[in-house]
């Protein structure tokens, strides 16, 4: 009996593995990360605490657009855009320029400054999956993850 249980206790580790290792993340593409903007739901720090600054009650999200060539960061109370391209898994961006607004909401500004920290430099460039769930999954240097939701492009 003991000896059956086991078994079946090593058969359904190795049927875990299989199905997980099945769904592993991949890297986006350029067309992957274009299709559609990607808005912040979820956002930990290198301890797994959440950053609870990225999120402003009563805002519309976080949200990264990529446009052939550009990412522009939305949603916050500047608007920032910057070349990108794809390094294998790294997104490297280059040539960045932000509006300089005055955010008068103390919150907004404290989620604008914490996000200028997330993306920038070619040596600390986040490394960027798609999850088995299609989420835009970005991890930096400072192991910060970042968990994007596609969202439905602007009406025209």
């Amino acid at each position: 009996m003991k000896r059956t249980y086991m078994l079946t206790l090593a058969w359904l580790a190795i049927g875990i593995g299989i199905g997980s290792s099945a769904r592993a993340a991949s890297t986006p593409t350029t067309d992957q990360l274009e299709a559609h903007p990607w808005q912040l739901t979820r956002a930990t720090d290198a301890q797994g605490k959440r950053i609870d600054a990225l999120f402003v009650r009563g805002r519309a999200p976080y949200t990264l657009r990529f446009q052939p060539g550009y990412m522009s960061e939305l949603n916050l109370c500047n608007q920032a855009s910057s070349h990108y391209h794809l390094q294998n898994d790294r997104l490297i961006l280059e040539s960045g320029i932000r509006t300089t607004a005055l955010c008068i909401n103390p919150k907004v500004d404290a989620q604008e400054r914490r996000a200028e920290t997330l993306f920038h430099g070619r040596d600390t460039a986040p490394t960027l999956a798609l999850d088995d769930t299609g989420a835009l999954v970005v991890r930096n240097a400072k192991g910060e993850v970042l968990v994007f939701k596609p969202a439905p492009l602007p009406a025209k």
